[in-house]
């Protein structure tokens, strides 16, 4: 299993796809945290969309754009296992190891690390936006690194979690084109509408689970449950919001071993 575990990290420093999706990760959080951090707000205000600069509640909308990472974990993850399908590698990896499962373990485990990376790199274009940026023409660093404590480690946890998610919904679809169709899709189109019409329901969907990871999302509770992108008070809480992203990853993950991925490969 171990031998898996290191070829799996091998193939993720070496595919293209990694390197890329790191660096979409950076460039989308900085420029999206650009964008967020010098849009008009209101003074004195910090229940507002955009509150006043320099706040708590300020920086908190900010740092939440790291929850890009979440959707490009998936992606990441997606891509890990319908990757090999696409480009044929798949038969060497089954030559090697013939049990699905093991060889399916071994991604899950390497997608933790993947998905930690993507989240590293969102972390550190945050914090580096944050200091040269925002803090520093408000002498407001310690507010800053305070909220990052609080926003950081839930978007590490969602996202790792995520790429878990994504080697499911891989595994079971195992084509790459309609894995990441239904992924974001779900994501962009179906869980809004869930969301908007039955949020009792919708909070159960994968993107709200892993929002409740986010501290951002606490943080907005102890102020009225408002922060930028709208009302959270629905989510589960993050303990919830975790065993339930664990819940999609593993499922999945095991259906697929089970089914799709026993076909044969042509």
């Amino acid at each position: 299993m171990t031998r898996l575990v290191r070829a799996e990290f091998y193939k993720l420093r070496t595919i293209w796809s990694t390197w890329v999706i790191l660096v979409i990760t950076m460039i989308a959080t900085g420029g999206l945290g650009v964008v967020i951090g010098f849009a008009p707000h209101r003074r004195a205000v910090e229940e507002a969309l955009f509150p006043a600069r320099g706040t708590p509640a300020w920086f908190d909308d900010v740092f939440s754009v790291m929850g890009l990472a979440t959707v490009l974990s998936l992606v990441l993850g997606i891509i890990m296992v319908t990757g090999e399908y696409r480009h044929k590698t798949i038969t060497p990896t089954l030559l090697a190891e013939p049990r699905r499962g093991h060889t399916v373990a071994a991604k899950l485990v390497a997608a933790v690390g993947g998905g930690g990376v993507v989240a590293v790199a969102a972390g550190a274009m945050a914090l580096a936006l944050g200091f040269g940026l925002l803090a520093g023409g408000f002498g407001t660093s310690g507010i800053m690194l305070t909220e990052y404590r609080h926003v950081f480690p839930g978007i590490l946890a969602a996202s790792v979690l995520y790429a878990v998610y994504g080697i499911g919904l891989g595994a079971m679809l195992k084509n790459q084109i309609v894995a990441l169709v239904v992924g974001l899709g779900f994501e962009v189109i179906v869980t809004p509408i869930f969301v908007g019409a039955l949020p009792s329901v919708g909070r159960y969907f994968p993107s709200q689970a892993a929002t409740a990871l986010e501290q951002v999302a606490a943080a907005a509770r102890s102020r009225g449950g408002a922060v930028f992108g709208g009302n959270l008070s629905h989510l589960l809480t993050w303990w919830e919001g975790a065993l339930m992203l664990v819940v999609y990853g593993v499922v999945l993950a095991v259906a697929g071993s089970f089914t799709t991925l026993r076909s044969d490969v042509t």
